[in-house]
């Protein structure tokens, strides 16, 4: 089972640490979701499990399937299974958007999300990100890993620009994906996202440390009360268990599947 591990993981980024003791497991097909405020270490996190060079991991571990990960490249976890939806997507000049998803990966798997993501045919002779402004730019990253079709997705704020119309459309590609064992990590700021995809568990971090864990009633407090809800507590108050130093997890399992705007073809693309 590609089940991917994180234990106890530190990590430090220009002098200081900006991930402190980080641990959780995601099992194939299911959500977890992150919490936290601009600055708490959510996208560090992010960087330093694909490998940043700048986010250097001062202790802990991490694996996919048993595969250590620590001790490969960027490159060679995205050949691992891995794939990271940038919150800034860079711009790449001079490939065009066709080309890129090619290259890595199966281009027969985007079309027909491009079409209900509101993408024209003219969008994948585009440069890479070029001139996209932030909605698309986010639809790119989606394409991008249905090409990929990876065992374990992080989304860091992939929601983040999105038109109202095509927030379920992404949501639903991405519990098409989880239906067939796709493993999602989801850095989000948005109470109406999660209620789409409505994660297992949901992790609040703040200074680098996760201090909330729990599943849809921490999406509740934070839709009502924004981050102001959140202080550290007591696991055992949620109903969750620990498994190891530094590790909370719900007992409960459950992903939701959207009854409506059912994207045919895309639960063929992720093949168990």
């Amino acid at each position: 089972m590609d089940v991917f591990v994180v234990k106890n993981l530190s990590v430090e980024a220009g002098g200081r640490e900006v991930v402190k003791n980080v641990s959780f497991r995601i099992s194939p097909g299911e959500i977890h979701a992150l919490l936290g405020p601009n600055g708490s270490g959510k996208s560090s996190l992010a960087y330093a499990l694909f490998g940043h060079p700048e986010y250097a991991v001062s202790s802990g571990s991490f694996t996919l399937d048993g595969i250590d990960l620590l001790s490969l490249n960027s490159e060679e976890r995205a050949r691992a299974g891995m794939f990271l939806s940038f919150q800034e997507p860079p711009e790449v000049g001079g490939v065009a958007v066709q080309t890129f998803l090619s290259s890595i990966g199966t281009l027969s798997h985007t079309e027909d999300a491009a079409r209900t993501l509101g993408l024209d045919r003219a969008f994948f002779s585009r440069f890479l990100n070029e001139g996209f402004s932030g909605g698309e730019k986010k639809k790119s990253e989606v394409l991008q890993f249905l090409a990929r079709g990876p065992k374990f997705a992080i989304f860091d704020e992939v929601d983040s620009g999105l038109d109202a119309g095509a927030l379920p459309a992404v949501a639903e590609i991405i519990l098409a994906a989880v239906r067939k064992g796709t493993g999602i990590f989801l850095i989000t700021h948005s109470p109406k996202f999660l209620s789409l995809v409505v994660p297992r568990a949901v992790y609040h971090m703040s200074r680098g440390s996760f201090f909330r864990v729990g599943g849809e009633e921490v999406i509740s407090e934070f839709e009502k009360k924004g981050y102001e809800a959140f202080t550290p507590l007591d696991p055992e108050s949620f109903g969750l268990h620990a498994e190891g130093e530094g590790t909370v997890f719900p007992k409960s399992n459950k992903n939701s599947v959207l009854q409506d705007g059912d994207l045919t073809g895309f639960n063929e693309i992720f093949q168990a």
